[in-house]
């Protein structure tokens, strides 16, 4: 009895204590282990925010204890805040617990200590460094600031802070660097904005940095000027996760070091970039962390909270800009290379970041033991095209990008009087820019004859998904053979009812040429439960989705009995970075990482690297407000049902099926671009696939709108870059049920699935219309001044029309002076015939007996004009030898004159 009472005593006793060791204001603190190590959760009281780009603030105050912060964990999504810095202060910036203006901190007391942004992991400090809080420092509090992007509800966002109470040998600070002084003009790049400042302090050393700038910024670095010679500290593209990065050796800074540096940006905008505060400025941040030994008072303990160096700001000596080395343009490819110098400087090798972290929760980012990060950012710069001023768009026509290689297309030349221009984009590919709103419906025809019914199985069921592979010589099908989605076949929390149903018996992967119609293999029976997304990356594996196992599955191309990679737990619905419920559809980049539209249960899209790793999420599920379009906020989801990867153009975009929407998303950042609706709100139903033209020369997006409350199933093709809507069409027969679509290389065919319930409506195959398919009487041939070919075309035919135009004005000018000789001529002859020729004079004979006249009635320059017969028989009168008196006593005066005509005429 004595026992039990103790037992009982013993229990009450510690969960007293327990209690106790609870933090009010939604903070949680473990107890202290055996490494003396413990956490505080520094958390936003279920916040609403009032506006975009709001800034909030709250504190949480310090034990009386000397402590030694020694790590963090955020607790924070890029889906809910641009950023989140943590303050260690003297005195908080307001009496109040929480507040949304102001400043994190009053006094000159205050210290950065973390900073955080798009999603960057966990970290520790080095072993035996750290930022000494609470009892004999100036720092009683600490302040997290979170920096919202839109509106949020309900928001628990916040910092884990790990702290310690041993002592540490070393203190840690963290230095400010940047410049105000931005100012980007409009369709400018690689613009600097240099800073620079000299160091006066005890030696320290840097052995992480984080950079920070917002989305026109390429990279910012930071260097150490000694005698003359540069090393770099850092070089960090501010596109990353943004996190305190371990450089891969300390650097150390020493008194009257210079440390000068820069950030870069491209401005492709039309507008101009300031500094400013939201993410529509820009900012120029470079935090370098460092540790530092401490001085000691005379009974020899640490003084503690006086750091060297608080900021670097501006440009105090602008003459050592010159420096900067020119390779401060490229960014480095990971952020294991962000502090890459090759100097060969040495500094304090205890100084440096420990990657071990004993626990194993935290672990450093960027070490040696998470190849699969570094990987991960390895690609990121691969991903990111910084010649971004060479726009092969014009948004402001409603055009698309099509390619028709003339091996497959041989009637592709006569589209040419209803495009506009011509684009190439291969050596055996032209794109075709179609004029969408004279197309209308009849841009692509459905083959009726398409597929081969009788090839295909009798139970042909709802189509989850359907893809095509490289060569487009056949289409996949993911169906549901005897299975319909069906509430018996869940319970509770969207398990599946494994034990009643299993899984389906028959094959549910059907391969069927596309040319043809029919099938020509089948495989997958009793290992799929409820089929749904498909996809064939470009090494031409297959990737599927199963919402009743919760789990994605991909296949090599000769091995289709078993899974080369499984994300997910069977039957386990969950939201945590290793669980999946429904997921919907996949989306591979070339590298081998891949997007899951985790959307049914968890409004969200996750992306994972080749290995399958979790690597991040983006999206929240809705809170219930609304932007001012009446729509949900950005990146809020109701079922991401599809998603579509153009990794060219970095665009990751969403079906948000029950939204009506779709949203298009940054493919490496995650941050939002722009969501398109495809007609007017009271018009427009669920929107259920989406894909994007293969080999388009632009960002052609296909989607298709389903469900019971659209009347009219469409087609919709779309500029994904400016989310204009370039044309529609729907079916005859119309679409019933479309779930899923597929489309050709080259945009001439495009492939629909439906959960339809017979064989003989499932799947459609639309062909693009040829010349001779089109209604002639609505075409008329229209002329761009702006293309290209018809400005060459033009050119050419000014310099072969130049010099005939001169050559007839200059042969209408000979022309006029020979009219005119020919016009005195008539004159002069007419004259003769009313002289009289009798006369005695010399002259006058001389001129009468010639018989040269007798050929100007030839002379008469085409024109077809005769001398007058009576002044013919003259002439032959004359034309005796012999000269008679009475003719040379005839009027000399006349003749003289007419001799002299003569020689003026001619």
């Amino acid at each position: 009895m004595d026992k039990s009472r103790f037992g009982i005593t013993t229990t009450v006793l510690n969960i007293f204590l327990g209690l106790l060791s609870i933090v009010n204001y939604n903070y949680a603190a473990s107890v202290k282990n055996k490494d003396d190590l413990f956490s505080i959760n520094i958390t936003m009281p279920n916040f609403n925010t009032t506006q975009g780009d709001q800034y909030s603030f709250l504190q949480y105050e310090l034990p009386d204890e000397e402590l030694a912060i020694v790590g963090y964990s955020p607790l924070i999504t890029m889906n809910a805040a641009h950023h989140m810095l943590t303050f260690a202060c003297a005195k908080p910036g307001s009496n109040k617990r929480f507040w949304t203006s102001g400043q994190a901190c009053t006094g000159s007391e205050q210290l950065i200590i973390h900073g955080w942004a798009r999603n960057a992991p966990s970290m520790n400090l080095p072993d035996d460094v750290g930022f000494p809080v609470g009892r004999n420092t100036p720092y009683k509090y600490i302040v997290v600031n979170i920096h919202y992007l839109t509106n949020i509800l309900n928001d628990k966002s916040g910092n884990q802070i790990i702290m310690s109470r041993k002592s540490r040998k070393y203190q840690a600070g963290v230095m400010l660097a940047g410049t105000s002084q931005i100012y980007l003009k409009a369709k400018t790049h690689s613009v600097r904005t240099p800073f620079s400042c000299r160091y006066n302090g005890p030696t320290i050393s840097i052995f992480a940095a984080r950079v920070h700038a917002h989305q026109w910024a390429r990279v910012n670095s930071l260097y150490r000027v000694r005698d003359g010679v540069v090393t770099q500290i850092v070089k960090g593209d501010p596109q990353w996760p943004q996190s305190f990065y371990p450089l891969s050796s300390p650097i150390e800074i020493q008194t009257d070091d210079y440390l000068i540096g820069q950030c870069v940006y491209d401005n492709d905008d039309d507008q101009i970039i300031r500094v400013g505060p939201t993410h529509k400025d820009e900012m120029c941040n470079v935090y370098a962390m460092y540790s530092f030994e401490p001085t000691k008072t005379a009974n020899g303990k640490q003084k503690t909270g006086e750091v060297p160096i608080r900021s670097c700001w501006d440009n105090e000596f602008s003459s050592l800009a010159n420096l900067i080395p020119p390779d401060s343009e490229v960014p480095p490819r990971k952020p294991s290379d962000i502090g890459e110098t090759g100097s060969g400087h040495h500094t304090h090798a205890e100084h440096a970041m420990n990657p071990s972290t004993g626990n194993g929760k935290h672990s450093s980012i960027g070490s040696n033991d998470e190849p699969s990060y570094d990987e991960y950012m390895d690609e990121v710069e691969n991903m990111r095209h910084r010649n971004r001023g060479q726009n092969p768009y014009d948004i402001n026509k409603v055009l698309s990008h099509l390619g028709l290689p003339d091996y497959e297309y041989v009637d592709a030349q006569n589209f040419d009087y209803l495009l506009p221009t011509h684009l190439t984009y291969g050596k055996d590919q032209t794109v075709k820019l179609h004029n969408a709103k004279i197309m209308s419906s009849n841009l692509y025809a459905c083959i009726d004859t398409w597929p081969d019914v009788k090839s295909l199985p009798n139970q042909l069921g709802e189509i989850g998904g359907i893809a095509l592979n490289k060569a487009n010589d056949e289409l996949i099908v993911f169906h549901r053979g005897p299975r319909k989605w069906e509430n018996k076949y869940f319970s509770g929390n969207y398990r599946f009812r494994n034990e009643a149903y299993g899984p389906i018996d028959e094959d549910v992967l059907l391969h069927i040429d596309t040319r043809t119609g029919q099938m020509k293999s089948r495989w997958g029976a009793k290992m799929f439960y409820m089929p749904h997304g498909l996809t064939i990356d470009h090494a031409g594996n297959i990737w599927l989705t199963d919402i009743a196992m919760h789990q994605v599955f991909m296949f090599k191309p000769n091995d289709l009995t078993h899974p080369a990679l499984t994300v997910g737990e069977m039957f386990q619905p969950g939201s945590g970075p290793t669980q999946l419920c429904r997921p919907a559809d996949i989306a591979v980049m070339k590298n081998g990482d891949f997007f899951v539209a985790d959307g049914y249960c968890n409004s969200r899209i996750i992306k994972f690297n080749r290995k399958g790793e979790y690597i991040t999420e983006w999206g929240t599920p809705m809170n219930g407000m609304h932007d001012n379009d009446g729509y949900p906020l950005p990146n809020q989801w109701n079922i991401v049902h599809s998603i579509a990867l153009n990794e060219d153009a970095q665009l990751l975009c969403g079906a948000d099926r029950e939204n009506y929407r779709i949203q298009c998303l940054n493919s490496n950042t995650g941050e939002f671009q722009r969501q398109i609706r495809v007609e007017a709100k009271d018009n427009i139903g669920p929107i259920y696939a989406i894909e994007f033209a293969p080999n388009a020369n632009g960002t052609v997006l296909f989607a298709v709108t389903g469900g019971s409350e659209t009347p009219v199933k469409k087609v919709y093709m779309i500029d994904a870059r400016s989310g204009d809507i370039l044309t529609s069409f729907d079916s005859n027969p119309h679409l019933i049920a479309p779930h899923d679509i597929a489309i050709s290389s080259n945009g001439r065919e495009i492939y629909v699935g439906e959960l339809a319930s017979t064989s003989a409506n499932a799947l459609h195959k639309f062909e693009l219309a040829k010349r001779k398919d089109l209604p002639t009487q609505i075409f008329s041939k229209r002329v761009y001044l702006n293309d290209k070919n018809f400005r060459v075309s033009l050119i050419i035919m000014a310099f072969f029309a130049i010099p005939v135009f001169l050559a007839v004005i200059f042969g209408c000018i000979i022309r006029i002076r020979n009219l005119r000789k020919l016009r005195r001529l008539n004159t002069f002859l007419s004259d003769v015939k009313n002289t009289n020729t009798g006369s005695s004079s010399v002259l006058g004979d001389w001129m009468n007996r010639r018989k040269g006249f007798e050929k100007l009635d030839q002379y008469s320059d085409g024109e077809n004009e005769p001398l007058d017969n009576d002044m013919n028989d003259d002439l032959n009168t004359n034309s005796n030898d012999e000269i008679k008196p009475s003719q040379q006593t005839a009027t000399p005066s006349i003749n003289n004159n007419v001799a002299f005509k003569m020689g003026a005429s001619l």
